[in-house]
């Protein structure tokens, strides 16, 4: 829904691009200290300031301008599933910062993922359309260096996830207030409205997502394919045929081959492989 609402605001000018974003987190700021108040306190949000911390707030609102760029020129269905299979981002680093232990499995699924990257890359030289590849790979790097980043936070059992969350979203408002104070033009106030709603769906995102993992906490593959997979095929069918997407074959190819990747690091996560 995040991708489809940015998709159909097309929102072209920088000025309202960084008015919706800046909302959004004062939103998702509210929201969450009205969810989860008890958890936070002078203490704790000040605990929770570090290098971490610090480089979400400032990748976060950037890479919500990068994903209405990718939004924009190619598409919801290329943009959604570069998203998704940036997983394999933090899996294949997982190698370095956690030390995991490689397996052939693991090997697979990062080997389908970037195949299907370059099957979704692919263009012949005679069409003419929007796409831009180098959007879609910064929407790929950027949000893999996000979850990598979310994953060394929530491995920190000493600073409260929640709290840093909080402190996130309040690093993520001081930047997007930078950014959309450096650029000139003026303040449309429906787009003010339009990132309240986005705030809505953002937070909506990552609450649903914790909770979801709390109720199943011993069946985590389940939360993880349904996100996964729903996002993926999703976004193809909302990107085929509300807004009229173009899918060549390469890029059916690539779809599957990036269900079968998520779906491995799922298996691979509980072990089964």
């Amino acid at each position: 829904m995040v991708g489809f609402y940015f998709k159909s605001l097309k929102i072209s000018n920088i000025k309202n691009i960084y008015i919706v974003i800046f909302t959004n987190y004062i939103v998702a700021i509210i929201t969450c200290y009205l969810l989860f108040n008890e958890s936070l306190n002078v203490f704790t949000v000040k605990k929770s300031i570090s290098i971490i911390t610090l480089l979400l707030g400032i990748l976060m609102p950037t890479i919500f301008f990068i994903l209405n760029k990718s939004l924009i020129r190619s598409g919801l269905a290329k943009t959604d599933i570069f998203q998704r299979i940036s997983l394999i981002i933090p899996v294949a680093l997982s190698f370095w910062l956690f030390n995991e232990v490689f397996t052939w499995s693991k090997f697979i699924a990062i080997i389908l993922a970037f195949t299907s990257i370059v099957l979704l890359l692919y263009k012949k030289s005679t069409n003419k359309g929007n796409f831009n590849g180098f959007y879609l790979l910064a929407v790929f790097i950027g949000y893999g260096t996000v979850d990598t980043l979310f994953k060394i936070l929530a491995t920190n059992k000493e600073i409260p996830y929640i709290a840093a969350l909080f402190t996130v979203f309040i690093l993520c408002a001081i930047t997007s207030l930078i950014y959309l104070l450096i650029h000139k033009g003026t303040i449309k106030i429906n787009y003010i409205y339009y990132g309240i709603v986005l705030g809505i769906l953002n937070f909506s995102n990552i609450y649903f997502y914790m909770k979801a993992h709390k109720i199943f906490s011993e069946t985590p593959t389940l939360v993880f394919i349904t996100m996964n997979l729903g996002v993926i095929i999703g976004g193809s069918f909302i990107g085929k045929f509300y807004f009229k997407e173009n899918l060549t074959k390469n890029a059916v190819t690539g779809i599957v081959l990036a269900v079968i990747s998520v779906i491995l690091l799922a298996l691979i996560q509980i072990d089964i492989l």
